[in-house]
């Protein structure tokens, strides 16, 4: 197995721990909490801008033209696709623009976002690749299993089209360039800085694990 396809193993028990969150598996069967959902999404949208700002860091590192062509789809991807699926459910929401710009960043969602970017601004481009991979990789996974799980009562879920986008093709294509791109990023690293970009990956992993489990509470700060 190539090193890139090999880092879902490094943090499996996380991993699989996401997917077995009550926020995802109520989503899966269609009962999670609408107002639940709707913090959720909100923050999502917040996450979401930062997210593409760390391809746009990563833009500045990389020096080919399919690696900038890559970036720029994926962040292209971000506006277009994943907002669309968040467009469509703030206005089932009747979320107004003012909810939107008026919205805060919880401190779990501010944690995960300066992370990220800090890992692009002081590393390199392997690095920008791994902390951001985890969010991409484990939505499409989610999505696929969540959509064989629960298939029987898919078409009447409230949340079907969440599940259909990450399950979908088009957003698996959106980022399967970045295993061959990482695989060849770390061809000349010694150990110690795969090891380095595998605790990268396995960290915005468990940043998943606890964006679930911000969303489940609905919580924008720690608890006393």
């Amino acid at each position: 197995m190539s090193f890139s396809r090999n880092l879902k193993e490094k943090a499996i028990k996380v991993w699989e721990d996401g997917y077995n969150h009550p926020f995802v598996q109520e989503l899966g069967a269609g009962t999670l909490d609408k107002e639940k959902f709707k913090f959720y999404l909100l923050q999502d949208y917040l996450y979401l801008l930062e997210y593409a700002k760390v391809f746009a860091m990563a833009m500045v590192k990389a020096d080919d033209e399919k690696m900038l062509s890559n970036l720029s789809s994926i962040t292209k991807s971000i506006f277009v696709d994943e907002m669309e699926v968040h467009r469509t459910y703030m206005k089932e929401f009747g979320i107004t623009e003012d909810e939107v710009v008026n919205v805060k960043a919880s401190l779990f969602n501010r944690t995960y976002t300066a992370n990220m970017l800090a890992t692009a601004q002081k590393g390199d481009l392997a690095e920008t690749l791994a902390t951001v991979f985890p969010c991409a990789w484990t939505y499409c996974d989610y999505g696929k299993r969540l959509k064989e799980q629960y298939k029987k009562n898919l078409e009447d879920n409230f949340y079907k089209s969440w599940i259909e986008t990450y399950a979908g093709y088009e957003f698996e294509e959106s980022f399967e360039w970045f295993y061959d791109a990482i695989d060849e990023l770390v061809e000349n690293k010694t150990d110690k800085e795969k090891r380095k970009i595998e605790e990268i990956f396995i960290s915005s992993v468990e940043f998943e694990y606890m964006f679930w489990e911000m969303a489940y509470n609905r919580d924008m700060s720690y608890k006393k």
